[in-house]
């Protein structure tokens, strides 16, 4: 008890709470508790929301959906396994081809590679009204080793340059020879001359 004598301000209830400045809260505001269930409730939400959303970003969640994903890589590495096996690889079959294809290298020649013969005569003929002409020729051919057989003047159909007519494969050798020592570049294969003819035209030198 106090030592005081009592007035009226001792005659408010002990759980009345209405406080003065002398009084301590004997009971605490119901609305602290409140609060505190409202901020304990925020927090485990939040730490709900960061568990759903920021642990698998991280990585923390993730381990048990990355085994499946190891137990495919032995899969891949066994699908390619039998490509890269020596047995399928083709590397000696065109090794093996390859002598094969060296014989059948060398190409026969053609008639017209044949070597030309000299022995056989050639026809000389004078087109180009220049007397003497034919002569020319016959020495001019029989100084790189060629036989002339007959030595005259044209007689067909006016030419208008130079020709050396031979017949069949067999003489084109000697006429493209003959061509090219004589320079005359026109070639004409005829039945009608038995031997190659040169022809002498207007213009020849």
């Amino acid at each position: 008890m106090s030592q005081y004598p009592r007035d009226e301000f001792d005659k408010v209830p002990e759980t009345s709470t209405r406080q003065g400045v002398h009084r301590e809260r004997l009971i605490p505001a119901r609305s602290s508790g409140i609060g505190l269930i409202i901020t304990v409730g925020v927090l485990a939400l939040l730490v709900g929301l960061a568990a759903y959303f920021v642990l698998p970003r991280l990585g923390i969640g993730a381990e048990g959906n990355a085994t499946p994903a190891a137990s495919d890589t032995p899969a891949a590495e066994q699908s390619e396994s039998p490509s890269g096996s020596p047995s399928d690889s083709p590397s000696p079959s065109p090794s093996s081809s390859a002598p094969s294809a060296s014989p059948s290298a060398t190409p026969s020649p053609t008639p017209s590679e044949l070597a030309a013969d000299r022995t056989q005569p050639v026809v000389v003929l004078n087109a180009s009204g220049i007397s003497g002409l034919g002569a020319g020729i016959s020495a001019r051919i029989g100084a790189d080793g060629w036989v002339t057989a007959q030595v005259g003047n044209w007689a067909g159909t006016p030419l208008q340059t130079s020709i050396i007519f031979y017949n069949g494969e067999a003489q084109r050798a000697n006429a493209e020879e003959l061509s090219a020592l004589l320079g005359i570049p026109t070639l004409s294969e005829s039945p009608e001359f038995t031997n190659v003819t040169v022809v002498a035209g207007p213009g020849f030198q």
